[in-house]
C-alpha cells in the first residue's frame, strides 16, 4: 500500500504527516530539531511516524521535504567561498550594486553594508562582449580566461559563478568560459547566469546565480545525504523539495538551482493553509504561522497566495519568485526579559531554540519564553504530552518566569499574561503589514493558525484583527 510522508524541519522541532494514498488516513509526529544535522531529525520522525502508525518505512514512495537549509546558510554566512567571472569592465558589480541605501537620506550615516557573497579579489574578468542582440561584439580571449582561472584556484574557492554582459541573450561565452573552468578547476559545482535567471538588468541576474553558488555546496550534500539515507529505508523512494513559491522539485534540481529554496519553508506552510482554507469554503485569508522560533504571516486572496518577484533573506535580494511571506522574530521559544536602562518587559527576537528549548520541556533551559507564559497560564495545559510523549513542567515554567515578575513588582501570572500580550502585538504588526499596509481591510479575510504555537495565539490576534473567522 503506497504512502506519502510530508516533512517540515522548524528551528525548534521537526514535523512529519504520513498519508495513506488510498484511504486516505493521516498519521502524523512531532520530533526536536537536529540544527547540527537536520537529516538526523528527518530521520528520528520517520521512525516515529511509521511506528504510530505501524507501517513499514518501505512502503513510503514519495516524500515532500520543506527544508530551512538554503536559508540558514545565507543567515548565518556560513556558505561556500564563491569566486566570480564577469564581463571585462563589470568587475565590481557586486560591490556598486543599485548604490542603495537603506533609511532615507541620513541613512549612509549608520549604513554598514555587508561584504558580497563573491569577494573582489576571487572575481576575475573575462576579455569578451556579447551586445544585447546576443550579436558577439568581441570573441571570448580563452587564454587570457584560462591564465585568470589558474590565478583563481589559488584562492581555493568553493563553488564558481559565471555571469556575463548579455548572456540571457546569448549564452554561447558563458558556456565556452564553464568549458574551460571545469578543466581548469575540477570538482567545483559551476552556476551560469543564463541557467539559473536568464533575464536583463547585471546585477540582479550576478547577485542571483552569485547566491545560488553560495548555498549550493551546503544544499547539495544536505539532499544527497538525506536522499541516501531514505533510499536506505525506502528502496525506490522519490525526495521532492518545496520551493520558494510553493511547487516542487525535485532532488537534483533542487542540488542545481539551490538559490529557490530560500523560502522553502514559510511557503509549504501557505500552500497547506490554502488547501485546508479552501475545504472549509473560505477564499480570503491572512495565514499566521508561529513556530518555536519565529512567525510567518501572507495574504491569499481567492485561494492564491500573494506572490512577489524577488526573495530577501537577511540582506540578501534575489531575483526569485517566492511567496509573499513576513517574517517576525517571534515564536514559542522567543525569550522574555527586562532591560536594566527601561524596567520594560521586552519578548525576543532572541529564542531558545531546540537546545536548550523552553524550561517547562525539562531539557535544561532555564530563561523565560512565550511557551512557559503558556504554560503558567494554563492554555498550554502541563497534563498534556507534546507529539504524545514530551512532558510539559509546569513549576519549571513557574520559576523561570519569576525573574522577570520580580523585575517588574508582579505576580508571575501577570508577568505571563503581560509577555503574551507583548508577543501578540508584535504578530499583529506583521499581519498589518501584509494586509491593512498593502491596502487590504483584513475584516474581509479569514485568519488561519497554524504551526506548534499558531492555535494558541489565533483567537487573540482575531480579535487585534477584526478577521473573521479564525481557523485552526
Amino acid at each position: 500500500m503506497p504512502y506519502r510522508l510530508g516533512v517540515d524541519v522548524g528551528g525548534t522541532f521537526t514535523d512529519l504527516i504520513l498519508v495513506d494514498e488510498k484511504s486516505g488516513s493521516i498519521h502524523t509526529a512531532k520530533v526536536p530539531s537536529t540544527p547540527a544535522d537536520s537529516s538526523i531529525g528527518v530521520m528520528n520522525g520517520v521512525a516515529r511516524v511509521c511506528d504510530n502508525a505501524g507501517v513499514d518505512p518501505s512502503e513510503i514512495s514519495q516524500v515532500m521535504h520543506g527544508t530551512t537549509v538554503a536559508t540558514n546558510t545565507v543567515l548565518t554566512g556560513s556558505g561556500a567561498k564563491v569566486g566570480l567571472v564577469t564581463t571585462k569592465g563589470y568587475r565590481q558589480v557586486l560591490q556598486i550594486a543599485r548604490s542603495y541605501v537603506p533609511g532615507g537620506l541620513g541613512g549612509w550615516v549608520i549604513y554598514n553594508k555587508s561584504e558580497p557573497l563573491a569577494p573582489l579579489s576571487c572575481t576575475i574578468e573575462a576579455d569578451e562582449r556579447m551586445a544585447a542582440d546576443g550579436s558577439v561584439v568581441r570573441k571570448l580571449n580563452k587564454a587570457g580566461l584560462t591564465r585568470e582561472l589558474k590565478k583563481l584556484k589559488k584562492e581555493n574557492i568553493e563553488a564558481l559563478t559565471i555571469s556575463l554582459v548579455n548572456s540571457y541573450a546569448n549564452p554561447a561565452h558563458e558556456r565556452e568560459v564553464e568549458k574551460i573552468a571545469k578543466q581548469v578547476l575540477p570538482g567545483i559545482p559551476v552556476s551560469l547566469s543564463y541557467n539559473v535567471v536568464p533575464e536583463m538588468q547585471e546585477y540582479e541576474r550576478t547577485i542571483t546565480t552569485v547566491a545560488n553558488s553560495y548555498v549550493r555546496p551546503k544544499v547539495a550534500a544536505y539532499v544527497k545525504n538525506l536522499e541516501r539515507k531514505l533510499k536506505a529505508k525506502m528502496k525506490d523512494v522519490k525526495l521532492h523539495i518545496l520551493r520558494s513559491d510553493g511547487g516542487m522539485a525535485s532532488a537534483k534540481v533542487a542540488q542545481s538551482l539551490p538559490v529557490n529554496l530560500l523560502m522553502s519553508g514559510p511557503a509549504g506552510g501557505v500552500s497547506g493553509a490554502v488547501w485546508v482554507a479552501k475545504q472549509a469554503g473560505f477564499e480570503n485569508l491572512l495565514t499566521f504561522d508561529m513556530g518555536g522560533t519565529s512567525t510567518d504571516v501572507a495574504l491569499v486572496q481567492n485561494n492564491k497566495a500573494q506572490l512577489r518577484r524577488e526573495t530577501t533573506v537577511g540582506d540578501v535580494t534575489v531575483r526569485a519568485s517566492s511567496v509573499d511571506v513576513r517574517t517576525v522574530g517571534a515564536g514559542g521559544g522567543s525569550i522574555a526579559h527586562v532591560p536594566e536602562l527601561t524596567g520594560a518587559l521586552r519578548v525576543g527576537p532572541e529564542s531558545a531554540g531546540a537546545e536548550p528549548g523552553p524550561a517547562a520541556y525539562n531539557k535544561g533551559g532555564d530563561l523565560p519564553t512565550v511557551t512557559d507564559a503558556n504554560v503558567v497560564l494554563g492554555y498550554l495545559p502541563s497534563e498534556v504530552r507534546l507529539g504524545g510523549d514530551m512532558e510539559i513542567r509546569k513549576d519549571r515554567a513557574e520559576k523561570a518566569i519569576k525573574p522577570v515578575a520580580d523585575a517588574l513588582g508582579i505576580s508571575v501570572k501577570r508577568a505571563a499574561a503581560g509577555i503574551i500580550d507583548i508577543v501578540n502585538e508584535n504578530m499583529y504588526g506583521a499581519l498589518r503589514l501584509v494586509s491593512v499596509e498593502q491596502g487590504f481591510d483584513p475584516r474581509d479575510f479569514a485568519l488561519i493558525g497554524f504551526g506548534g504555537a499558531g492555535p494558541l495565539h489565533a483567537n487573540a490576534l482575531g480579535k487585534l484583527m477584526n478577521s473573521w473567522p479564525v481557523i485552526i
